[in-house]
């Protein structure tokens, strides 16, 4: 049911290029980390696994703005 979702919100079309190059990006790192430490490269694989990290931080910091303020909850 198209429309019928009171969840539904605007979202600008930066945050959904942020969001994709963000996921593509941690998803690339966790990847290339795993495959690393199959190698026997633990200390490059940990260190590759760990940016994926500064890319979920750079999600949050572009989603937050971007997000509506909440209401306060009522009693």
């Amino acid at each position: 049911m198209a429309g019928s979702s009171g969840d539904q919100r605007d979202v600008p079309a930066y945050v959904a290029l942020v969001r994709i190059g963000t996921v593509i990006g941690m998803a690339g790192a966790v990847a290339f980390g795993i495959f690393l430490i199959v190698g026997g490269w633990w200390l490059a694989g940990l260190i590759a696994i760990a940016l994926a990290a500064p890319c979920f931080a750079v999600m949050r910091l572009v989603e937050g703005p971007a997000e509506p303020p909440r209401a306060p909850p009522s009693d």
